[in-house]
């Protein structure tokens, strides 16, 4: 039933435009400079993880050769922001048929709401009043898998976490010390 209901609201939102008027009811701020919202946008999306949506690469970009940006990182404790034009661009990232258009990274992110927008964090949505939403780059934590057998790098990866856990846990090295590996360990493996 909520796939349906799902469906509906997509649709109509996809004919209706609903959040048309999103780029002048709302201003972005990365690392306390003024970003600004393409008129097309009807989202904006900040993120952390190379993916999205089960699987969607937002950063990922044609001409990433022409811009200024870094790669997306989740290690770099730097956050990605991009833009969205509504529901149907939406679908069309899912298929691998569009892409986001890449807006800053930053540190620090601003976003004043002029008028009541939903919102969604994490998949929870809500319903938001005005307000200024400050998100920044809080912790990490680092999770673990079960390796396949045909991926012997994620079999790696683990024991070297676990090493470094305990490593971390019996005063061998600094908690920074175990960022900074992990760090590098997984920019090696990825």
């Amino acid at each position: 039933m909520n796939k349906v209901l799902y469906a509906r609201e997509g649709a109509k939102c996809i004919m209706d435009r609903t959040f048309a008027d999103f780029p002048w009811q709302t201003r972005v701020e990365v690392d306390g400079v003024e970003i600004e919202v393409p008129e097309d946008a009807e989202g904006v999306l900040v993120a952390n993880i190379g993916s999205y949506m089960g699987g969607v690469d937002l950063w990922q970009n044609d001409d990433e050769t022409h811009d200024n940006f870094d790669p997306q990182s989740m290690h770099d404790k730097i956050l990605e922001v991009v833009s969205i034009s509504g529901t149907w661009h939406l679908g069309k990232l899912q298929v691998g048929l569009s892409r986001a258009r890449r807006l800053a990274q930053g540190q620090s992110i601003k976003i004043q709401l002029f008028a009541a927008l939903p919102v969604q964090i994490d998949g929870e949505p809500w319903f938001q009043q005005p307000c200024t939403l400050a998100i920044s780059h809080h912790g990490q934590a680092f999770m673990l898998k079960r390796a396949a057998a045909e991926e012997p790098l994620g079999h790696a990866a683990a024991i070297i976490t676990d090493v470094l856990e305990n490593a971390e846990t019996n005063r061998v090295i600094t908690a920074s010390q175990k960022r900074a590996l992990l760090q590098e360990m997984a920019l090696k493996l990825s």
